[in-house]
């Protein structure tokens, strides 16, 4: 046996420290560099505070360099954007992820920074932390929030975020920070790991876009909002729904911290189910508001499932049989045989599923 190493290349920080915690530090980091000795890491950390000084809040109305004045309502930030100084960089403070002030073009700018890895937003802790650092003893001349977002974001998400005035921040912003000249010349091993790390990140979002990987809880809803649009366009011609309720697209996560998304029609107790690593299923909750399918029901539902599948000439995929309260009643398994992925025949696909979906439902209505 050779007494050599195994070498595998100079290790990253960052494939180890994928918290959100480790983020934060990360990110308090940068903005302490602008009081650093090293004119170049330093030069990054202004330029750093200035990135996050210039994101726009996009939502309900787009504001450019938005900011929140002393009267507590967002405006635009007019100053040049000179760093002078750093007094105060925290992570974890009054549970802020990241909580900074600056001076900048003589005025005292609050940074609060809530970081977001695979999580979004509860509880309503964006209001909170806003309106704590508004009523804290600083009376500083703005506050900046931010809303960094490093795995892939949700639209609505983001709408709530704007709605407390949270500015976003991507990883594919800090991708595009990161890989400017400042950032690639700096000496700093740490910098360069991150920026490594960031663009992994930013590559593999942008794949999972192009593929339709269903393991992406914001790519499963975007699927499911093209399936509702398509299966209800001529839904009354079918079957109406059940008591009144419309149709409803359900996100959430399992207990393992995978995303999964449910399109729920016909009173909301069949439902498709999008989830990585499993095919695309029809199923039924056994449990639902109002009278609930047998057993006998999901048998039925099964031959039918598998009737339709046959005459729309859709290949139908092998599922496990169990009990509980939600049953699969059939199985479409992605094009090409990917496992979570639809990859580049979404439209295709997305025929072959809602003539599945109509035909079920006029048997249903037969």
């Amino acid at each position: 046996m050779s007494d050599a190493p195994n070498r595998l290349g100079n290790p990253n920080i960052f494939h180890f420290a994928t918290s959100e915690l480790s983020q934060d530090a990360m990110i308090a980091w940068l903005m302490e560099c602008a009081r650093a000795e090293s004119p170049a890491l330093r030069e990054v950390g202004a330029e750093f505070i200035r990135f996050l000084l210039d994101r726009p809040l996009e939502a309900p109305n787009r504001i450019e360099r938005a900011v929140i004045g002393a009267d507590g309502e967002p405006r635009r930030y007019d100053g040049g954007g000179t760093v002078s100084g750093v007094s105060e960089v925290k992570t974890q403070w009054q549970r802020v992820d990241v909580y900074a002030r600056a001076e900048i073009d003589g005025k005292l700018v609050s940074f609060v920074i809530e970081d977001k890895t695979h999580t979004s937003e509860h509880g309503g802790q964006l209001k909170r932390y806003r309106e704590r650092i508004a009523h804290d003893e600083v009376q500083e001349d703005y506050l900046k929030l931010i809303y960094l977002k490093t795995g892939m974001p949700d639209k609505y998400e983001l709408i709530k975020a704007a709605e407390e005035y949270y500015c976003h921040v991507g990883v594919h912003h800090l991708n595009e920070f990161l890989q400017g000249e400042l950032c690639k010349t700096a000496s700093s091993d740490l910098l360069r790991q991150y920026r490594e790390h960031i663009r992994a990140q930013a590559e593999k979002q942008q794949a999972a876009k192009a593929e339709w990987d269903m393991h992406y809880g914001p790519v499963q809803r975007k699927f499911a909002e093209k399936l509702k649009k398509a299966c209800t366009e001529k839904a009354n011609e079918q079957a109406p729904p059940r008591k009144g309720k419309p149709d409803v697209i359900w996100p959430g996560r399992s207990r393992g911290g995978g995303h999964w998304t449910q399109y729920r029609f016909f009173g909301r107790y069949l439902f498709w189910r999008m989830d990585g690593g499993y095919p695309l299923r029809l199923m039924a909750d056994m449990k639902p508001e109002g009278s609930p399918p047998s057993n006998a029901n999901i048998e039925q539902y099964r031959s039918q499932f598998g009737d339709v599948c046959k005459e729309a000439g859709v290949d139908v995929a092998k599922f496990r049989r169990r009990s509980g309260r939600e049953m699969t009643i059939g199985a479409i398994p992605y094009p090409n045989q990917q496992k979570g992925k639809i990859g580049k025949d979404v439209d295709a696909f997305l025929q072959q599923v809602v003539q599945v979906h109509k035909g079920f439902l006029a048997k249903l209505r037969g």
